[in-house]
């Protein structure tokens, strides 16, 4: 019997991950005085990269402190290597057998702030579904506040939903108050939780959201994982993206859905001439793989961007799709192609919707596995949209490249209410009418509007 508490208390106390850490760079700076600094580059970005700054001991302390959690807090998820993980296929990518720790009730960690704290704020562009939020740091902890969550979020479904212009909401619990509202704006105020949600801060006419749901050849855009590799659609795409580098001014932003993809469409567009085509158009930059190649990737993208033209390659979820800024004429337009779904297959992922469906089948409140795992989905697409438009004068075309942003209404939905033209911005797409000739037509009147007004 191994006392864990014991351990943990030892390494903190005898502050031993940091001196390891200290000694491990110590060991390797002098093992490596005698090599050129390319060298340490390459064994820093390879398969067995060593971190200089985080102690490998400290890894192993934070993995003991959370096997202290109870049973019902999380779960050690075991992964071996597979074919498909060694050749650099869909997933994550291993060498060796691991061990890893599922959080399965992130609302334990966040209640000791909830007792502790006055009040909470949490602020942020893809808070919604509040529904989601509440699962995740609530679920099981505090029931009234977990409902309050789940009847704000139908009620601003429901007011954002049924009219361009928000009006007061009045929720049926007992000393609820409404507040002023405007414009697509919605509060809702109770003894237990307040939630506020308000539309964008540029100008309804300064954003164009477009659904493409073919191509200039009329194939079907499907980017489900077992047709978006097929010749037709990776060609369809790259003619889309042809025709949109002609329209669009100045930088070009495509986010997909992973790297594998990315490389997939990169080489069918070699071999077909396709990117030379582009290439004529605008100059083609791809997100790096190391992040220590980032700033100046990020730098020459800028520069071309800025000047003649630049179309940027980027990966949902990757080094690019959250917390960067393409201001401007960084990025003009944003194609966003399929919908990012996570690997279903990922153990992590498959024990946290279990959970979430045994909450709900105990009456425990919360959202389903399914739920949680379309939100995770749509969260994805919302950052990498929110990369574009970064101040109340900027302005930008959202393009959806796939049909299940028309046809599917649960995804539509997904989306911000200041993109789907609930408050007054320009939709194109989601008619059975509209065409692939009409929305290139748009997005030209769109973009030369825009330039005749500045």
């Amino acid at each position: 019997n191994i006392n864990l508490f014991k351990i943990l208390r030892y390494l903190d106390r005898s502050r031993l991950p940091q001196k390891l850490l200290g000694f491990t760079n110590f060991a390797t700076s002098v093992s490596t005085s005698g090599t050129e600094g390319g060298e340490e580059e390459k064994h820093m970005e390879g398969d067995e990269f060593m971190s200089k700054h985080i102690s490998s001991l400290s890894i192993v302390q934070t993995f003991l402190t959370c096997l202290t959690s109870t049973q019902h807090e999380g779960k050690v998820v075991p992964e071996w290597p597979t074919r498909d993980s060694l050749s650099g296929g869909r997933g994550r990518s291993m060498k060796h057998p691991t061990l890893r720790y599922v959080s399965l009730q992130p609302a334990s960690s966040f209640s000791d702030i909830l007792n502790e704290a006055r009040a909470v704020i949490l602020a942020g562009g893809t808070l919604r579904p509040f529904s989601h939020v509440a699962t995740e740091l609530l679920a099981g902890k505090d029931d009234k506040m977990m409902q309050a969550a789940v009847d704000a979020e139908s009620h601003v479904s429901a007011v954002l939903g049924s009219s361009n212009n928000a009006t007061q909401i009045n929720t049926k619990e007992a000393g609820t108050k409404s507040m002023p509202q405007s414009s697509s704006t919605v509060s809702c105020v109770s003894s237990d939780l307040t939630t506020f949600t308000c539309g964008h801060v540029i100008p309804p006419s300064n954003v164009l959201t477009v659904c493409l749901s073919s191509g200039p050849t009329s194939t079907k855009l499907d980017f489900r994982h077992s047709s978006r590799s097929s010749d037709a659609v990776c060609d369809e795409l790259g003619r889309t993206l042809l025709n949109l580098s002609a329209v669009v001014p100045s930088g070009l932003i495509v986010f997909l859905p992973s790297y594998s993809y990315e490389d997939h469409l990169v080489n069918r567009w070699k071999k077909i001439g396709l990117l030379d085509q582009l290439s004529r158009k605008k100059s083609v930059h791809r997100e790096p793989k190391s992040s220590a190649d980032l700033e100046a990737a990020m730098s020459k993208y800028s520069k071309e961007a800025r000047g003649s033209g630049a179309i940027l390659l980027s990966v949902v979820g990757g080094k690019m799709s959250e917390g960067i800024n393409f201001a401007d004429d960084m990025a003009r337009c944003v194609l966003i192609v399929g919908l990012p779904y996570p690997d279903i297959t990922d153990p992590e992922l498959q024990e946290k919707m279990k959970s979430l469906d045994r909450s709900v089948q105990e009456k425990k409140g919360g959202i389903s596995g399914n739920a949680y795992y379309h939100n995770l989905c749509m969260r994805a697409v919302n950052q990498s949209i929110g990369r574009a438009i970064r101040h109340g004068n900027d302005y930008a075309a959202v393009v959806l490249a796939d049909a299940r942003y028309a046809s599917e209404s649960r995804i539509w939905l997904g989306l911000p209410h200041w993109l789907r033209g609930s408050s007054g911005s320009q939709t194109i797409g989601r008619e059975q009418s509209a065409s692939y000739g009409r929305s290139l037509f748009g997005i030209r009147t769109f973009f030369k509007e825009r330039t005749q007004n500045s």
